[in-house]
């Protein structure tokens, strides 16, 4: 059969066109691979920086407590020495009450020798010192006489520290005043010795009770900072229960189902100007939905053991201190009231289209409930991406376009591409949200995808999936299955899904602060959503052939 120079010219513009394609795949998979080869090497070098900084402050932190344990031990020596030396005083007191009836001057050697000790006088030790005493003497008497001896120089050389407890030479004038010293101390009362340790214990009392009055108030400052700590935390526990940025998942199919119909011309005339109305009904349901589906999911997954004690204190059965029989009506409740919004809006839409939909409320109960429980199986990313992107979307399409819905064979490729897009972005939150849960999953038993391969090969396939993922975007823009302009705004979002991605790399020795890593991801998936949506829109206004 010949051909017509028109088919030979489509045909070869179609050969072009899929040169363009390969070559545009090709380079796309070059550009992404070294990016992530890049991202490879400053995340390792990140790495060796934050262990290198450990091991630095773990050696400061071991010095520092070093030094706080040599000043503690040194306290505590010095509060025994001043204990003992208490102690040795009051014993001096009682036994100078007890000498106290001698009338005579003299007091033996061993008393005046244990006095001095106490108070920490002179006293003789061993009998290098008592030699030394009496050369000592010996110079002093010689040096009154005007005469000089040699064995004067021998008695104490030159830069030699003198001996513990030296005051100088022994005269006869120090041994007069050594001897009024002891008639002092003999007609020195006892009482006074009394009275000083009560008042010194008084005193130790007053300071004793300031101190614990001061401990009391500092208790009672720090309980009530502690209790405004608690309240804080407690409202910040609250609004991460409320799950509020989660609601994107039941906003960003609306959107993308409404935007798609819209560029394809298909919406039904029925709807006219009550496409308003339709899609905020249809939120309201979905939102419903989703409600349902984070509260009774905090439910089976405290029964299970996930979620109970301190693994994840935002719980909406944590907060109500266990009670999980209200965490089930009230998730009831939403999708009851959800299932009511939604089932009347498929009233003129086929009988495809409500099936779509519950199917897709199943997989939710599936993913958690049982006896099924999918997700501790492993399988709760392919669950999230069948349930909002070929059930959700598909359904959400048909609502809009009613009776101008095709036959299954004469969907158009967008409506499969926008919802294999929704299904990805919206997995990907899930993906990040197992990040920081992985040692609760573990002890629960829960087969996660960090479990199974754990959180280093999940953290870097965050980067193989980006760049797979916008290199089929391009291919699809390519294939003209996407708008040019669809594509281009959703290659805008390119920098968030990096942001993600960097975050994840920087984090992955700390699976703590993972935490945020599904607030990225819930950030690149509704700008994703919101570009594409106003991509297709532009593109029909615009009126862009390809």
């Amino acid at each position: 059969m010949d051909f017509t120079w028109y088919e030979r010219q489509m045909g070869v513009k179609y050969k072009i066109r899929y040169i363009i394609v390969f070559y545009l795949v090709f380079q796309a998979k070059k550009i992404f691979s070294a990016l992530a080869r890049e991202n490879f090497r400053t995340h390792n070098n990140t790495l060796a920086h934050a262990k290198e900084k450990k091991k630095q402050t773990d050696r400061q932190r071991r010095s520092k407590k070093q030094r706080v344990e040599r000043t503690m031990e040194a306290s505590s020596r010095a509060l025994s020495f001043s204990s003992k030396s208490r102690f040795s005083v009051s014993k001096s007191a009682t036994a100078l009450t007890q000498r106290r009836t001698r009338t005579t001057g003299e007091l033996d050697d061993n008393y005046y020798h244990r006095l001095h000790h106490h108070h920490h006088r002179h006293h003789l030790r061993g009998r290098e010192s008592r030699s030394h005493r009496r050369n000592s003497a010996s110079c002093s008497s010689s040096s009154r006489n005007n005469s000089y001896d040699d064995s004067c120089s021998s008695a104490r050389p030159r830069n030699r520290r003198r001996p513990r407890g030296h005051r100088g030479e022994n005269t006869t004038e120090e041994k007069e005043e050594k001897y009024r010293r002891r008639r002092r101390l003999q007609s020195f009362s006892s009482n006074s010795f009394f009275e000083s340790a009560s008042s010194s214990s008084s005193s130790s009392s007053n300071t004793n009770n300031n101190a614990h009055n001061n401990n009391n108030s500092n208790n009672n400052s720090n309980n009530n900072n502690n209790s405004k700590e608690r309240e804080l935390s407690s409202s910040s526990l609250w609004w991460r229960c409320a799950k509020l940025p989660m609601y994107s998942v039941a906003i960003i199919p609306v959107l993308v189902a409404a935007s798609s119909a819209s560029y394809l011309n298909l919406i039904d005339p029925k709807i006219g100007a009550s496409a308003m109305n339709l899609t905020l009904r249809l939120l309201l349901g979905a939102c419903s939905v989703i409600a349902w589906l984070n509260i009774s999911n905090d439910a089976w997954d405290y029964q299970t053991g996930v979620d109970s004690g301190n693994r994840k204190p935002e719980s909406i059965v944590n907060l109500l201190n266990g009670d999980v029989k209200a965490a089930h009506v009230t998730s009831a409740f939403f999708l009851i009231a959800g299932v009511v919004t939604l089932l009347p809006l498929f009233a003129n839409a086929p009988a495809v289209a409500p099936m779509a939909l519950l199917l897709a409320i199943g997989c939710g109960y599936a993913y958690q409930a049982p006896p099924l429980r999918l997700s501790y199986k492993g399988l709760g990313e392919p669950l999230c991406f069948t349930a909002f992107g070929p059930l959700a979307t598909s359904a959400f399409f048909a609502v809009f376009a009613g009776a101008n819905l095709p036959s299954f064979l004469n969907v158009p490729p967008l409506l499969w591409v926008n919802a294999w897009m929704v299904g990805v972005t919206t997995s990907m939150i899930l993906f990040a949200s197992h990040l920081h849960q992985r040692e609760g999953d573990e002890v629960s038993g829960k087969l996660s995808p960090c479990v199974r391969f754990g959180v280093d090969f999940c953290v870097s396939s965050i980067q193989h999936v980006v760049s797979a993922y916008y290199a089929l975007i391009a291919t699809f823009v390519s294939c003209g299955w996407l708008p040019s302009v669809a594509g281009a705004m959703i290659f805008i979002t390119y920098p968030l899904a990096r942001a993600m991605q960097n975050y994840a790399l920087d984090n992955v020795e700390n699976e703590k602060m993972l935490f945020k890593t599904k607030y990225f991801a819930v950030r690149w998936h509704v700008a994703h959503g919101v570009a594409l949506a106003f991509g297709l829109w532009l593109s029909r206004r615009l009126a862009v052939p390809f």
